[in-house]
């Protein structure tokens, strides 16, 4: 059913911020709902302005908008007044570009961004009357299809997927399309058929496929070197990969209000806490040429004054002097910032700071994660105190005047002194800039190191909430220095985060419950209510220090064993057992082949543009 304009209108007059829910933007498809034989609607499960800052969102929308007979249309979740206004109204959540309620789709797409959003899928879910549990749904309701970086331990919420797609989503969106359009066209259809069918696309997770307890699809499924385990999807070629050009502009402003060109994905710096750079694995650069074709187009497409290189680590790509120079020189007639927020100290050139110094106002940021060479060894960081300060004189002496520096409290060997030593730091890199220009600023971030599934860390215990606070204040009595501004994350939040970051699928439970007494938002400081989750976790039987405040043995079952990123296991101990030595692992790319167990030199392998 559709949403009368009526209705809209009395929804829109009800909130602070309507324009999250009009649609109709510049770039935004539009296709006729009659002419569509298949109908996606891509929801994502925070508001408006940090969805549409998701560069995946936009992917796979332009993919499947540029399918023949394949609409996609776009969903968020409303924010507080919204959802009160359409529960007061019993209005149903609906797409921003067919104004169809989302019950009306065939397939339902919700990002898995990170794990303090899972109350809001169920928001979603509720708003739309579809019921929170798969095995609650037969085939007269949307397929529900989760995907994005939490597919690679989604145990805590996949009792309320149908299906997770594990990995790169350019093919596979194309192949669940084609799968479900089948089964759709066949008579006397059901819904275990369909999840059978799905299971055998690479890097598709059916939970009723793989779960003990049934086997209506056991055997169904694509066999792995592991048994019923499921392999990530990889695009073996950024380059050819589909990518969008016109950017859907937003009305309102974004959290990322920009064009933004993938420039490579994957890294094989091997920082042993950072998931992304494991799960992404390997390296694939995408060709200069296609780089400057696609912010070219972006710009003059959208209007956006604004052009971001994204990577993992871009400094790592091989040509980016070069190429900045190009887009530059392209954007020469218009004023375009072009910004790299992922730059590596080391690689910052007379040349790239040449081209950056357009997006001064920015500020510049850099990661060192830890205060002392030691720990930065244990984390295989591979960057040391002097290539921090050395990088601060050239930022400051091309005119930045505010530096941002991450650093990360409760790694595996923490010591009382390494938490000391984030000041000192701190202090020295205030001292390097200021014998250049006395008006700098530095703001110091520190978040809490969470362990992550698929790295060599996810054996490794988190530090416990009071911990959390012993360093966080600390640190606040070290750093009072004028100009000198310290931030931190929440400690109940980043708790929260590792429950669910190690979870299972026991977990599902406590969601609901949660979400019943009111969890909302829970990344937002301003809506987290802490108690809520401790008495969810209570009525459930759960003890959520249980997954956090203990270090696990490498024999342990983890919830994810059964999801297969390609990187081999024994490799993962290995570099366990090498950060607990403070032993190094050398980047592959420009090194030897580290054995991580993700290429098999064929058709997936490191790709790098080498420039002559």
């Amino acid at each position: 059913m559709m949403l009368a304009n009526e209705q809209l209108e009395l929804l829109l007059s009800k909130v602070r911020r309507p324009s999250r829910y009009i649609g109709g933007e510049i770039n935004s498809a539009n296709k006729p709902w009659d002419s569509a034989e298949i109908r996606w609607c891509l929801a994502f499960p925070d508001v408006y302005e940090i969805g549409m800052s998701h560069i995946g969102l936009q992917i796979i929308y332009s993919i499947l908008n540029g399918m023949d007979n394949v609409l996609a249309d776009r969903a968020f979740t409303p924010w507080i007044d919204m959802e009160a206004a359409m529960r007061e109204t019993k209005s149903p959540l609906w797409g921003l570009e067919s104004l169809r309620e989302l019950h009306d789709f065939d397939i339902i797409g919700i990002t898995l961004p990170y794990e303090l959003t899972y109350t809001n899928i169920l928001t979603i879910l509720n708003l739309a009357g579809i019921p929170f549990f798969a095995s609650e749904r037969d085939e007269k309701y949307p397929l529900i299809i989760g995907g994005g970086v939490g597919a690679f331990n989604p145990e805590p919420v996949a009792p309320f997927f149908d299906a997770i797609l594990l990995g790169d989503g350019e093919e596979a969106v194309k192949e669940i399309t084609d799968v479900y359009k089948g089964w759709k066209q066949e008579t006397g259809n059901r819904k275990h058929d369909l999840l059978s069918r799905l299971s055998k696309i690479k890097g598709m997770y059916a939970p009723a496929c793989h779960c003990e307890e049934s086997r209506a699809c056991r055997g169904t499924t694509k066999q792995s070197p592991e048994i019923d385990s499921v392999q990530k999807a990889i695009v073996p070629d950024i380059t050819s990969a589909s990518y969008p050009k016109k950017w859907v502009v937003p009305f309102m402003q974004v959290v990322h209000d920009r064009v933004g060109v993938e420039i490579q994905r994957g890294c094989a710096r091997g920082c042993r806490f950072c998931q992304a750079g494991f799960i992404y694995r390997p390296v694939r650069q995408r060709s200069s040429e296609k780089i400057e074709n696609l912010s070219k187009e972006g710009l003059d497409l959208t209007g956006h004054e604004e052009l971001s290189l994204l990577s993992l680590s871009a400094g790592d790509y091989e040509g980016l002097p070069d190429t900045l120079k190009n887009i530059a020189s392209a954007a020469a007639d218009k004023w375009t910032n072009i910004n790299l927020p992922s730059l590596r100290v080391e690689s910052l050139t007379k040349d790239t700071i040449g081209v950056l110094k357009r997006s001064l106002h920015g500020g510049f940021t850099l990661a060192p994660e830890a205060g002392t060479e030691r720990l930065r060894l244990v984390i295989n960081k591979g960057n040391t105190e002097a290539d921090l300060l050395a990088t601060i004189e050239r930022v400051v002496s091309a005119g930045w005047r505010q530096l941002k520096l991450y650093f990360m409290i409760g790694l595996p060997t923490e010591t009382i002194e390494d938490v000391k030593a984030i000041a000192e730091l701190v202090n020295k890199a205030c001292d390097c800039g200021r014998r250049i220009r006395r008006d700098i600023t530095i703001t110091a971030s520190v978040s809490t190191f969470v362990p992550k599934p698929h790295t060599p860390f996810q054996w490794a215990k988190q530090i416990s909430i009071n911990e959390t606070l012993e360093k966080q204040d600390m640190l606040k009595g070290l750093l009072r220095r004028r100009g000198i501004e310290l931030k931190w994350h929440n400690a109940r939040l980043s708790f929260l985060e590792g429950v669910f970051s190690r979870g299972d699928k026991r977990l599902s439970s406590a969601i609901v419950e949660a979400w019943n007494n009111g969890a909302r938002f829970d990344a937002w400081d301003e809506n987290f209510k802490f108690d809520i989750w401790m008495e969810a976790f209570k009525r459930c039987g759960i003890d959520p220090h249980e997954y956090i405040e203990r270090e696990r043995t490498p024999e342990e079952k983890m919830p994810w064993n059964h999801l297969y990123s390609e990187l081999d296991r024994k490799f993962l101990r290995d570099e366990y057992s090498k950060a607990l030595s403070g032993a190094p692992t050398e980047d592959c790319v420009k090194h030897k082949c580290s054995g991580c167990g993700v290429c098999d030199f064929k058709e997936v392998k490191n790709v790098v543009f080498h420039i002559q």
